[in-house]
């Protein structure tokens, strides 16, 4: 007799994160929410994991280590841990991040009320290396926002975003009928994810912070300036996304002004990272907008986005959503009793709103 699906597969990423795994693997074992597996696939470390994570899998049956033959990549490792779940619900994590103990519990009760959305995200509690949290970001302005995947497509051109891998909370249904992660892009392939998700069913959010993002040097969010992965990926992308587009359909509109708008913002850093003294930087980057941006429309519009910029500096505006300093209680992972006081059990106006969106 086969035993019983887990409802979610939280599926973790690793090369080489022994050191941050536990952080991880001990957020999971203390959710509040008990129908999960834990999928690690390890992209062939040799720095202690395989030997951690065994002990964890020992002790707990839901956890399951999965090590490759050889390197995937990070897609490629992404694309077999969520193709090893078995889970309705895909939670992403990265090896150097960790969830908050109600995070199951709220997107699974979120995604159960609301069968047509695909993607679910949440606000995060951004940490140094070391996991002291620095801020609370990614906050749309109210407790839970359920925004059509069209509505979504259009905060893409506008330079809005979905949050990052570690915030990804996705229906597996609609993740294998897009075939998944693009494992021939360089950097951006949770934008891409998103994007294409949007394609085929809608979006929520929700404004309680439910993950632990971690800044560290090794991140793969940490880009190489002479690269710049992530900004050819910015322009590449919306190319594919926006297809087929003819004259002047939704999706044809949607690409130019994208266009526009990616070129004028990076036209706008360069000469801002060159006065600063990254000209290393400028430079490279003058290169990727020459190559990969449209420059006739970004020039049209490169006034409007540098008084917009100034305008946001001098008022310190983000460019979307809102970033709050960390609440008190929100200790380091070594923390474990205090960690997550200010989430687990939110007070006042938090706490009635809360309740009020997710029907606790």
């Amino acid at each position: 007799m086969s035993c019983k699906e887990p409802l979610v597969s939280v599926c973790v990423p690793t090369y080489n994160y022994a050191r941050f795994l536990p952080d991880c693997i001990e957020s999971i074992l203390r959710q509040t929410f008990s129908d999960w597996e834990l999928v690690i696939t390890d992209d062939c470390s040799d720095d202690g994991t395989s030997q951690l994570v065994r002990r964890y899998a020992e002790s707990d049956r839901r956890i399951r280590y999965i090590v490759n033959e050889r390197r995937l990549g990070m897609h490629g490792n992404l694309q077999r841990a969520a193709e090893s779940g078995k889970g309705r619900y895909l939670k992403i994590l990265c090896a150097d991040d960790w969830c908050a103990p109600r995070c199951l519990e709220i997107l699974v009760t979120l995604m159960e009320e609301n069968p047509n959305v695909v993607l679910g995200t949440c606000a995060e509690i951004h940490t140094d290396e070391t996991g002291r949290p620095l801020r609370q970001q990614f906050f749309f302005g109210k407790p839970l926002s359920i925004i059509s995947g069209d509505a979504m497509l259009d905060r893409m051109v506008r330079g809005e975003g979905f949050g990052g891998n570690s915030s990804f909370f996705i229906r597996a249904s609609a993740f294998r009928e897009i075939g998944g992660f693009d494992l021939d892009l360089l950097y951006a392939g949770d934008w891409d994810l998103g994007a294409r998700l949007c394609r085929v069913g809608d979006y929520l959010h929700t404004d309680e912070p439910l993950f632990y993002g971690r800044t560290q040097a090794e991140s793969s969010s940490s880009v190489n300036p002479k690269k710049l992965w992530d900004v050819i990926d910015y322009f590449d992308i919306p190319g594919k996304i926006f297809q087929p587009r003819k004259f002047p359909n939704r999706d044809w509109r949607r690409y130019y002004k994208n266009s526009m708008l990616t070129t004028a913002r990076y036209l706008v850093n360069i000469p801002i990272r060159y006065w600063r003294g990254d000209r290393e930087y400028a430079h490279n980057l003058a290169k990727v907008v020459w190559k990969h941006g449209n420059l006739p429309l970004g020039l049209s519009y490169f006034p409007i986005q540098a008084l917009k910029r100034a305008y946001n500096y001098a008022t310190r505006k983000p460019s979307w959503g809102r970033s709050l300093p960390p609440e008190s209680g929100m200790g380091t992972p070594v923390n474990w009793n205090n960690e997550f006081i200010a989430w687990d059990r939110p007070s006042g106006q938090r706490e009635s709103e809360m309740k009020k969106s997710v029907g606790f």
